[in-house]
């Protein structure tokens, strides 16, 4: 004997409930509310916070050697320059 087939108007019916499932199941997982959408805004808000402050602290901390590193060339040059003076005044 012939296994007996669902038939064409049942088959779009299973399809029909699945499809419908799908849609509402894809719709409710994307749908938020305000509430959502404002606790997102803050914590992009605090990670945007907290980027901009290890940006300072690492800005800071190569920054800083350099400073020095010029000062200290900047105290050579005049040192050097007092030197040549010293010298024709001679």
């Amino acid at each position: 004997m012939v296994k007996k087939m669902i038939n064409t108007k049942s088959f779009y019916r299973i399809l029909g409930v699945f499809a419908l499932g799908f849609v509402l199941a894809f719709q409710s997982g994307c749908t938020k509310n305000d509430e959502q959408l404002a606790e997102e805004i803050d914590e992009k808000g605090a990670i945007d916070q907290m980027t901009d402050e290890a940006a300072e602290k690492a800005v800071k901390k190569i920054r800083t050697p350099m400073d020095k590193a010029r000062a200290t060339q900047s105290l050579g040059d005049d040192r050097l320059e007092s030197m040549d003076k010293a010298l024709q005044q001679q």
